[in-house]
């Protein structure tokens, strides 16, 4: 789910105009070889929720005509990510959280080809102060996106492939049939 979240967030990124290599995981300490406009994703604890429903049922590669795969939801999965966009200027850190924001897709799918929903749930601004002179300007704004995917499992099904009807009754003395 990591990947799938971190992959998503960057692509939401490059759409809103920031290079591929200014995406990164959150550093531990910020330093003068870091991109000063990038995005620093880190990931908050995920929540698991056990379900058991089906998701999907389709027909069996190679054995078409004689099985089924349904597809059955195992856990819901919520992933919370902060994604903080750190910048030297305000003009452009509030055009590319606009971007930013508006690029995020609400769904997509991840490497198993499950669907995974994502929402933004809040936003926080950081680095801005009352002082006339500042030296080293840090602006941030830090989004908090919601992932919410899911784990699978796969089975195979038989179909019933032919159905005989076999009556089963006797005949009574006054010429009623009596069905068991």
């Amino acid at each position: 789910m990591r990947t799938t979240a971190f992959a998503i967030i960057r692509a939401a990124a490059v759409a809103a105009g920031l290079p591929e290599a200014a995406v990164l995981h959150a550093p531990d300490k910020d330093g003068p070889d870091l991109p000063k406009r990038r995005v620093e994703v880190s990931y908050l604890p995920e929540q698991y929720r056990r379900t058991g429903r089906p998701v999907g049922k389709r027909p069996t590669a190679g054995s078409e005509d004689t099985h089924r795969t349904l597809r059955r939801e195992i856990h819901s999965v919520r992933l919370p990510v902060r994604a903080a966009i750190r910048a030297d200027d305000d003009a452009w850190l509030r055009a590319f959280a606009a971007a930013f924001c508006a690029a995020l897709p609400k769904r997509a799918t991840d490497e198993t080809g499950n669907a995974v929903r994502v929402a933004v749930d809040k936003a926080e601004y950081g680095g801005f102060t009352r002082r006339m002179v500042e030296v080293f300007k840090k602006r941030s704004k830090t989004f908090f996106v919601t992932f919410t995917g899911m784990t699978t499992r796969d089975s195979e099904i038989p179909l019933i492939r032919d159905v005989t009807i076999t009556p089963n009754y006797r005949e009574i003395d006054n010429g009623q049939q009596e069905n068991h």
